[in-house]
């Protein structure tokens, strides 16, 4: 049953138990244009359908929880948490920021990042245009991610996301899983590929293999709407459409002698 942990206007935390006591998730909300009033948290049926417990932050506005609550909300949720759980953060874009700026707040031990972001201070990285945070505050934009928790970030590095992964790594080691040809969207390619759950538990059950999990997205790829998408994009122009060909060329070469198949990366039945 949902319980709420925090709610003001501009946050809510919901808990939602479940049967394990051994790893516990908190999920932050990416953007989300609609913030209907009831939606659910990210990932929230996905971790209750297998009795995981889960902590989600839902924001209710556009701010990348830039919030002054924000110090109480956390601290409530690091207070009700069970204790000797392994604590892990996951999220995609805006939340994968929350995931990275909160850790040490919540003593995460483990961050699953999708296209994170380093920041949203247009003085750190100018060169970020996709993005529109609501309102000027910055004050968790520098907060220095947890030292201690082991980092993986899953991203596309023909995409923009490559130079807040640079960023992001001068601040803590990472382990990172390239999904070429994702996007921005590289928790969708992943989904669509079947291997979102694997990933998620693989990670939590400390039998994480990136590289060949790279190679198996790779292998995957032209099966997924999000590779078509994305593909079609970098095939304008006479010198893209050749830098990209040149690109793919390679990464065939690279990626397919790792594609050896893991028990561990069968796709599963049903998406995440």
């Amino acid at each position: 049953m949902r319980q709420s942990i925090f709610e003001s206007e501009e946050l809510s935390v919901i808990k939602v138990p479940g049967q394990r006591s051994d790893i516990v998730f908190v999920t932050f909300e990416p953007l989300n244009p609609s913030r209907t009033d009831g939606r659910e948290g990210f990932g929230e049926p996905f971790f209750a359908r297998r009795g995981v417990a889960a902590y989600h932050f839902l924001a209710h506005t556009n701010s990348w929880y830039q919030l002054d609550e924000m110090t109480e909300a956390l601290a409530r949720v690091r207070a009700d948490m069970p204790k000797g759980a392994r604590v892990i953060a996951y999220g995609t874009s805006m939340g994968s920021y929350a995931a990275i700026r909160f850790s040490e707040a919540l003593a995460i031990d483990t961050i699953i990042a999708f296209s994170p972001q380093a920041s949203v201070d247009p003085k750190l990285v100018p060169w970020e245009t996709r993005w529109a945070p609501e309102g000027n505050r910055l004050m968790w934009d520098r907060n220095p991610p947890r030292r201690e928790a082991k980092v993986y970030v899953i991203y596309d590095p023909l995409n923009l996301d490559r130079r807040h992964v640079r960023r992001l790594r001068s601040e803590i080691d990472a382990e990172l899983v390239r999904t070429y040809f994702s996007g921005h969207g590289s928790i969708g390619f992943v989904q669509e590929c079947g291997l979102l759950e694997s990933v998620i538990f693989d990670i939590a059950g400390d039998r994480f293999d990136g590289p060949t999990l790279e190679a198996r997205l790779w292998s995957l790829r032209k099966t997924t709407p999000t590779y078509e998408k994305i593909r079609a994009r970098k095939r304008t122009g006479i010198f893209r459409r050749f830098r990209y060909y040149c690109i793919e060329r390679f990464l065939d070469r690279r990626l397919a002698a790792r594609n050896v198949p893991s028990p561990a990366l069968v796709p599963e039945r049903r998406p995440a």
